[in-house]
Formats: C-alpha cells, sequence, structure tokens
C-alpha cells in the first residue's frame, strides 16, 4: 500500500523533497530510481528550472512510495490544468472522490475474481458495506 498525499495544498516538489528526505534517499539514490542519467537534472527539477517529465511520474512514486495516480495528478495539476481536466471529465465521469475509489477497490479485493454484490446499511452517519 502506498503512502496517500494528505496534506493540501502542497507542491509537487515540496512532496519529493520530502519524501525523499523522510526516506533518506540521495539525489544519485532517486536518479538511477527514476531512470534520470545526470543528478543535474534532480537538481533543476527541485529548483523549478525543469520540469519533471511526466513519463517519470510512475517512477518516482514507487520510488517514493506514493500512489502514482495521486502523483500523476499532482504534476499534471501543476503542469497542465486543462489537460488534467479533460483527463478526468474522460476517466472520471462520476466525479468519484478519492474515498469512494477507496471504497470500490476495497470491494473488488474482497470479492476477487466474482462479482460484488454489495449490501449496503446505512444509519446516523455509519456505513457498513458487506461483500457476499
Amino acid at each position: 500500500m502506498h503512502t496517500a498525499i494528505t496534506t493540501i495544498p502542497q507542491t509537487f516538489i515540496a512532496l519529493m523533497e520530502a519524501r525523499q528526505a523522510a526516506l533518506e534517499l540521495s539525489d544519485h539514490d532517486l536518479c538511477a530510481a527514476i531512470g534520470l542519467e545526470r543528478a543535474i537534472a534532480l537538481g533543476l527539477i527541485k529548483s523549478g528550472s525543469m520540469r519533471m517529465p511526466l513519463t517519470k511520474v510512475p517512477a518516482l512514486a514507487a520510488a517514493l512510495d506514493l500512489d502514482p495516480a495521486e502523483l500523476l495528478k499532482l504534476a499534471l495539476s501543476e503542469q497542465s490544468p486543462d489537460l488534467l481536466q479533460v483527463i478526468e471529465e474522460a476517466f472520471n465521469p462520476m466525479r468519484l472522490t478519492a474515498t469512494e475509489t477507496n471504497l470500490i477497490r476495497h470491494l473488488r479485493e474482497l470479492c476477487g475474481d466474482t462479482p460484488g454484490q454489495p449490501i449496503v446499511f446505512s444509519g446516523r452517519g455509519v456505513v457498513a458495506l458487506v461483500a457476499v
């Protein structure tokens, strides 16, 4: 399970640097993990002189133990908010929240390969989901 991105607002760079420090990764180690050939590129990214290539975000998320979708969303929100909006409209037409998406993910894990038949009990702020 990946560490969730919970503190908002937080910039992509601030998050990257905080996770790198928390995991005690050197710039050299981080560059190797994400496939940057030169450490100077990481320095340019951290200084804001260069953008993180979006193709490197999944590897960065893995190296920093973060959810790749959340990290890509954060990167896109800073680099190309219009593109992010189009992607969200195309891939999340129901506008599911992160909590709702997490609930669906757990239901699928519980049900495995069988189609889920959720039974929902709701009352006074408590919702229970039973997968049968």
